[in-house]
């Protein structure tokens, strides 16, 4: 265990290669058994409805709940994760994933689905999922955006894999037993936690010294009767990293990437049942799910390769998948036969892995590695509400309707209009974030150079400087 006046080693930059192989490993089996698990969860919204005979918008609480907190409770796990570790958050998180699905499978009815699969299960997905992407971005540099696309494309094996699988579960074992077992694949996460090696980097260091020095210049200017008082709001500040919401271009970035998961949100649990409104059998409607996965999982391995070629910005190329996404929606309501159906899941597939493999790489643009745990944080947290609002309002629409169309179409236009606030933020800061990116790294290297020597010693205060 790390303690203090342990010697710490900062590298001057990442890796990129090394053990953030593994790390990459660790987070595709994340994606894979906790992301994919999730989006496959669509094929339970049916059963849930049949059993517990409740709408579709209240149905959808369950699954939008469970994704929202899991996004929601990600600037707690980000605090959380600095004063442990990203290893010991995703190995508890498993743990408690595990016995929510377990104290899930003994269900009443929706509320109590609320509770246990959507409050409590959420929220232990949530420590197994932020810090694996935390922990790419501290490994890679020049190859993050591929190694987070390596990384993010587990989420597509999960959808291909587990939406059918969980299908023929609730068929042979009813939902509590498909929920027992779903319980023992989720403990498996705590393997990917103990593969999140710590890493210690000199931006940290040299971040940590320039928090340290704001932080005393405000004990100094106060009166000592509040001294204790700013010194511990001092403290929240600095863990959660609330100045990053009044960076501008950060913010419209959070905004607009809500607006994006809004309307994009609403297949996972909408996709099943209106495919089985038009005629689709159960086994076939299912399968949707899995087609999306295939070509999510090829394309968040194409857009994070094409990303570092550096061709067109990374801005641009997510961009583009969030541009197609928004315009597949608006189709929907036309597609009238499983094989349109299976075509359009094919393309929005392929324009969620695009703009997906890209999240965490421009997050790490805006606030640099030093501060990416409570970046990606915030934009989860956004994501989260999205999550938690698009699936409940598709229903209700649904409800109001008798149809999924205007579902649909209003989320396909969502999902345009938040592209128009990511048009603003290019106005607002820069055409390429990648080249405000480079000079920072610059600067960074150039700091790195005049600092001491890389062997320190240092109380052990945050997740980089823990070993467990």
């Amino acid at each position: 265990m790390g303690g203090k006046g342990k010697n710490v080693q900062y590298l001057d930059q990442p890796p990129d290669g090394g053990w953030g192989w593994m790390v990459v490993l660790s987070s595709f089996l994340v994606h894979a058994f906790v992301i994919g698990s999730i989006k496959s969860f669509g094929v339970f919204y049916a059963v849930f409805r049949e059993t517990f005979e409740e709408g579709a918008g209240d149905t959808a609480f369950i699954n939008s709940t469970l994704v929202g907190v899991m996004l929601i409770c990600s600037p707690i796990t980000s605090a959380l994760s600095r004063l442990t570790s990203c290893r010991v958050m995703v190995f508890t998180g498993g743990v408690l994933a595990s016995v929510g699905l377990i104290v899930s499978s003994f269900a009443t009815g929706v509320m109590y689905l609320l509770v246990s699969l959507g409050l409590f299960t959420g929220f232990a997905m949530s420590l197994m999922y932020s810090p694996c992407l935390v922990m790419v971005g501290r490994y890679f540099d020049k190859r993050r955006a591929t190694a987070n696309g390596i990384g993010l494309s587990g989420n597509g094996v999960g959808m291909f894999a587990l939406s059918p699988l969980y299908q023929v579960l609730i068929d042979e074992f009813s939902y509590r037993g498909a929920l027992l077992i779903i319980a023992g694949i989720t403990l498996h996460g705590c393997v990917c936690g103990a593969l999140l090696r710590p890493i210690h980097l000199r931006e940290d260091q040299d971040h940590k010294a320039k928090v340290d020095r704001k932080h005393q210049n405000k004990i100094d200017n106060s009166a000592s009767s509040c001294r204790k008082c700013t010194t511990t709001a001092s403290k929240l500040l600095h863990i959660f990293d609330l100045s990053l919401l009044t960076d501008v271009p950060f913010a419209l970035f959070f905004f607009s990437h809500f607006g994006t998961v809004l309307g994009y949100s609403i297949v996972f649990v909408h996709m099943v049942d209106h495919a089985r409104s038009i005629g689709v059998g159960k086994t076939e409607a299912s399968f949707l799910i899995s087609v999306m996965g295939i070509t999510e999982f090829i394309f968040r391995l194409i857009a994070g390769w094409f990303a570092d070629v550096g061709v067109i910005s990374r801005l641009h190329v997510y961009m583009i998948g969030v541009a197609g996404v928004g315009v597949c929606n608006l189709f929907v309501p036309l597609c009238t036969s499983y094989a349109a159906l299976v075509t359009y899941m094919a393309f929005y597939g392929l324009f969620s892995g695009v703009f997906h493999s890209l999240i965490a790489v421009l997050v790490r643009e805006y606030t640099g590695v030093a501060r990416l745990s409570n970046g990606i944080g915030w934009t989860f947290l956004g994501s989260g509400a999205a999550y938690l609002l698009g699936a409940p309002i598709a229903g209700w629409l649904y409800d109001a309707t008798g149809n999924y169309k205007v579902s649909f179409y209003s989320a396909g236009a969502m999902i345009l209009v938040s592209l128009g606030v990511l048009f603003l933020e290019k106005c607002v800061k820069h055409d390429n974030p990648d080249l405000e990116t480079a000079d920072n790294d610059t600067s960074s290297q150039r700091i790195s150079r005049d600092a001491t020597e890389t062997m320190v010693t240092e109380p052990i205060l945050k997740e980089w400087e823990t070993t467990v």
